[in-house]
């Protein structure tokens, strides 16, 4: 019988984050709930809401200042 190695998720991207959020920001600032709706309506994957939860509690005034509170992760997924 052949292993078949377990796929690893994609890696998690900035470019990610903000095509799950951006809708969040239509109204104003947005806080961490307010960026875990907009995730729910884009049906993020576990990883972006696992990111989002760690965010300080806070109101974010755009997906920029959301990007600054988190600075470990890529732009994009090379």
């Amino acid at each position: 019988m052949e292993v078949v190695p377990a796929r690893s998720e994609p890696v998690l991207t900035q470019t990610e984050i903000i095509d799950c959020v951006e809708d969040a920001f239509l109204s104003g600032s947005a806080t961490v709930t307010g960026l875990l709706d907009a995730a729910l309506r884009c049906q993020a994957r576990p990883a972006v809401f696992a990111t989002l939860i760690q965010l300080p509690e806070r109101s974010y005034i755009s997906v920029m200042d959301v990007l600054s509170s988190l600075p470990d992760l890529p732009f994009t997924a090379d």
